[in-house]
């Protein structure tokens, strides 16, 4: 019976030196309030850095929402990044427009009506592009994607071809707008996707008498892979 009294005295020493030892201090807690965003500073080194990269970019599209065709794309650009925010493109972009289910309808048979479309063949824009934000999405929880979202502004000229037996060949210049998302890859490349507005001041033969000069919208989505070209 005398080891109860050793065994007890024993605990409570052990006891005594745990509460003024620094671990057990360490474990209390702190209440600081509520921090406001302004209290909060973070500085991080992008994993995928932009500024003075050079980014080679392919990519196939469609335009579909023309009145009376539809017309699969390709394209190619170079971007010349100046900073993370700010870089130029100067871009070539290629293709043929089909007939499409508006166009067939009002030649058919029941109306007889050649609409006066023109054909898309190809694009030159030059524009420059803006890239406010880059961000790191979740995958399912288990895969972080980096990526970017930029928009651009630039002007150019498009190539069309009257889809009537004449042929006749329109030049219209414009005014390219679009929007867009760079996925990052673990190679340090991109897939790219994007919507543009090109909007063509164009004056077509046939119409000269009514409305020589008109807008036409032509809308492309696209998607595509980027090489960047970082310096060491």
């Amino acid at each position: 019976m005398r080891r109860l009294p050793s065994l007890l005295a024993a605990a409570a020493l052990v006891a005594s030196a745990l509460a003024a030892s620094p671990v057990a201090r360490a474990q209390e807690t702190l209440d600081v309030g509520v921090l406001k965003n302004s209290d909060i500073s973070v500085v991080q080194k992008l994993l995928y850095p932009k500024t003075d990269a050079l980014e080679l970019a392919v990519a196939v599209g469609w335009m579909p929402f023309d009145t009376y065709t539809t017309t699969p794309v390709a394209s190619f650009g170079v971007v010349k990044h100046f900073s993370e925010t700010l870089g130029v493109e100067g871009s070539l972009t290629g293709g043929y427009s089909l007939k499409n289910v508006a166009y067939k309808q009002l030649e058919s048979p029941a109306y007889g009506i050649q609409p006066d479309a023109y054909r898309f063949l190809g694009s030159a824009l030059v524009d420059v592009q803006w890239s406010p934000i880059y961000a790191k999405l979740n995958w399912m929880g288990k895969k972080v994607v980096h990526h970017d979202i930029y928009g651009l502004a630039g002007i150019g000229a498009a190539v069309e071809q009257a889809m009537m037996p004449d042929a006749s060949v329109a030049v219209a210049p414009g005014l390219g707008l679009g929007v867009g998302m760079r996925f990052f890859l673990a190679s340090g490349d991109a897939i790219r996707v994007q919507i543009r507005d090109d909007l063509l001041y164009q004056k077509r033969v046939k119409t000269a008498e009514v409305q020589p000069w008109f807008v036409k919208q032509n809308v492309a989505l696209s998607v595509g892979y980027s090489k960047m070209k970082r310096s060491k």
